[in-house]
């Protein structure tokens, strides 16, 4: 069962972005510098951007799916995106799963559901970044007929904010 997160489940939000953060250290410096932090998780609840995945009554997986235009869009390199950046795109950020639930098809699960939440939206462009040593997430977008469009770059303080960007027209 996929639906929105509320403001009580704070904690186990921050538990599962903790858990992503610790795998995404072992690979990149991706999440390591403040962020997300349960500020920005509220503001996704609170904005009502902020999905999450249940198994028995237990939140395992989450994601923000966010109408409008990403700031971090407007520009790409090395390729072109399929639909020009605009308010009527769905962008993917802060997929995170708990680790005991990774190798289970969550991630799948959530992108299928940003899919068709985009369908039922009338959106016809979903966009997505990830770095380029998150190997799993990259498997997961091409997986689900994502396309490479070109390369981004973050606007927020990072190490390192170089992203590969994703597009899935609908």
């Amino acid at each position: 069962m996929i639906e929105k997160v509320n403001k009580e489940e704070i904690i186990s939000v921050m538990e599962i972005i903790s858990d992503a953060k610790r795998l995404l250290k072992t690979q990149s410096s991706q999440w390591q510098n403040n962020y997300p932090n349960e500020e920005i998780m509220l503001n996704d609840i609170n904005c009502g951007n902020l999905f999450g995945i249940y198994q028995d009554n237990l939140l395992i997986g989450i994601e923000s799916l966010i109408i409008g235009e990403d700031e971090n869009y407007k520009e790409i390199t090395l390729g072109k995106w399929i639909k020009k950046p605009s308010q009527k795109d769905l962008v993917i950020h802060r997929i995170a799963v708990r680790n005991i639930y990774h190798n289970k098809k969550i991630g799948d699960q959530l992108i299928k559901f940003a899919i068709d939440y985009a369908k039922r939206k009338k959106i016809h462009s979903i966009k997505v970044d990830t770095h380029k040593k998150n190997i799993a997430m990259q498997k997961i977008l091409l997986d689900n007929n994502f396309s490479f469009r070109g390369i981004i770059y973050l606007k927020r303080e990072e190490e390192d904010n170089q992203r590969l960007a994703y597009e899935l027209t609908i």
